[in-house]
């Protein structure tokens, strides 16, 4: 299978991503949309992954290729591609499939539970609850026809599924399951990143006390894409 991530931020890349398509031997081609790349054709690849990033879906006229990612994403929608939002990618598909990006009230950062929806135990390998990265300040409305498939306390929307009527198969997911223990040791390390404390905002020493939070998210995140990659 051939991939195409859009990547928004240098310290936001594919992270187990990248793990898991060279385990499943798939070739991956990253496009710096910010960084003002051309996006591939369409005919290019099979799987379209739009990846995390610090701004938000609406910033438009602060970052303009939000405009074009936005056209690009629903192109391709409408020629049947799988396509997998992550955190900022989540709104995008969210924004330019009918739903809205927006500030939300509170902010979530490190590892919060996620509770999976009748509808995303599948996806999620069960109904109970689980620990996912978090770091995001936005969320979003549900797009028309698309299927709510996780929730927590802080943000009603988690994680949704929309069938295209081309057959193509959108999946967002607000949390980060593909941040490894590297990416968040690195955009930690950043001064004051941290945002105020709160119910849904641990410390950088909170996050890093339990690593074997990222080898739980990397292999439900290994499950989630293997399924997407065959239905």
């Amino acid at each position: 299978m051939r991939i195409l991530l859009l990547q928004h931020d240098p310290l936001d890349g594919p992270g187990a991503l990248t793990e898991w398509a060279l385990e499943r031997g798939h070739s991956i081609t990253i496009c710096m949309i910010c960084q003002g790349e051309p996006l591939p054709p369409l005919d290019s690849f099979d799987l379209l992954v739009s990846l995390g990033g610090p701004m938000g879906a609406y910033e438009e006229e602060k970052h303009p290729w939000l405009v074009t990612e936005k056209e690009y994403l629903r192109q391709a929608v409408a020629e049947g591609k799988k396509i997998l939002g992550l955190c900022l990618g989540c709104q995008l598909l969210a924004d330019a499939l009918g739903g809205k990006a927006f500030r939300h009230t509170c902010k979530e950062f490190g590892w919060q539970p996620i509770q999976p929806l009748e509808a995303g135990s599948a996806w999620f390998g069960s109904a109970d609850s689980f620990q996912a990265f978090q770091w995001h300040g936005d969320t979003y409305s549900l797009p028309s026809g698309a299927i709510q498939l996780a929730r927590n306390e802080a943000a009603e929307q988690q994680a949704f599924l929309m069938e295209a009527p081309s057959g193509g198969r959108v999946l967002g997911l607000q949390f980060h399951l593909e941040w490894t223990e590297s990416m968040a040791r690195e955009a930690l390390a950043e001064p004051g990143v941290a945002p105020r404390p709160s119910p849904s905002v641990q410390t950088p020493e909170e996050i890093l006390a339990d690593l074997s939070l990222f080898d739980s998210a990397r292999k439900r995140f290994f499950a989630l894409m293997d399924r997407l990659a065959t239905v």
